[in-house]
Formats: structure tokens, C-alpha cells, sequence
């Protein structure tokens, strides 16, 4: 998946030409951070399986979730001059998941978007016609 991810942002681009090293690593987190691995979105087809089969969908909701959230709060830090701690050459780990300040600017990681619906058991006594749930047009 990271293999196919770095040919499409480096080779992907109006003079396919491979984009220099600091520009593709700019690149790959403005695609993740995009939704490119996101439900719906166009993805990248594996060339190696016989079906049209997007590699992203390997990844559960969650981690593609957390994906283009973990992206988007680097590619926020990387754009405040914080790129020797998204390298991890400085700091900690925790620069995807704690709030952090570049040059005045608050960089914080978001909320998800997705979050597992609870697990419900199934009632027999569900009525469908939506009588109970008070749809029935009277206020």
C-alpha cells in the first residue's frame, strides 16, 4: 500500500516527472490528508490484482479514519515550520495527537469523523412503520 501510495505522489503529477524527495513527502500527506483512502473516494487500484480492488480498502473505517486525520494535523505543523518533529528529528511522538504551537498558531488534532455506532441487539418489537417514533406527521 505504501509502495503503490509513493508512485502515485511522486509520478502522479502534470509533467510526470518524479517530484523531488521534500515535495512528494509534501505531496503523500496532502493526498492522505485529502481523503485519498477515505470510503467513496477514487483510491488507488492495486496493478497487481485482477479485480479493480482499491488498496484502502484493506483498512478498517477507523484507521482510515485516523489516517486522514493524522495527515492533516502533520501537514498543519509541516506548514508552521514544524518539520524537524514530523520527521521526528526533534520532540516526541505525540505531535499527531496532542495540541501543539508553531509560530503562534495552534495546531490540534481533529475529532474523528467516524466513530463505531454502538452494538445494539436486534428487537423483534422494532415496529418499521414508524408510527412509535413519532413520524406520523402531527405535531
Amino acid at each position: 500500500m505504501l509502495d503503490l501510495l509513493a508512485h502515485y505522489a511522486i509520478l502522479n503529477n502534470p509533467s510526470r516527472q518524479a517530484l523531488p524527495v521534500n515535495a512528494a513527502f509534501r505531496r503523500v500527506l496532502q493526498l492522505l490528508s485529502a481523503g485519498l483512502f477515505l470510503p467513496g473516494s477514487a483510491g488507488i487500484t492495486d496493478p497487481c490484482e485482477g479485480a479493480n480492488i482499491r488498496v484502502h480498502t484493506a483498512m478498517s473505517l477507523e484507521q482510515q479514519d485516523v489516517v486522514c486525520l493524522t495527515a492533516q494535523t502533520l501537514l498543519r505543523a509541516l506548514a508552521h515550520g514544524g518539520y524537524k518533529q514530523v520527521l521526528g528529528l526533534e520532540g516526541n511522538s505525540s505531535i499527531a495527537t496532542e495540541m501543539s504551537v508553531w509560530d503562534g498558531v495552534v495546531v490540534s488534532a481533529l475529532d474523528r469523523a467516524y466513530e463505531r455506532p454502538p452494538d445494539r441487539p436486534l428487537d423483534d418489537e422494532d415496529d418499521m412503520d414508524g408510527d412509535e417514533d413519532g413520524m406520523d406527521g402531527a405535531d
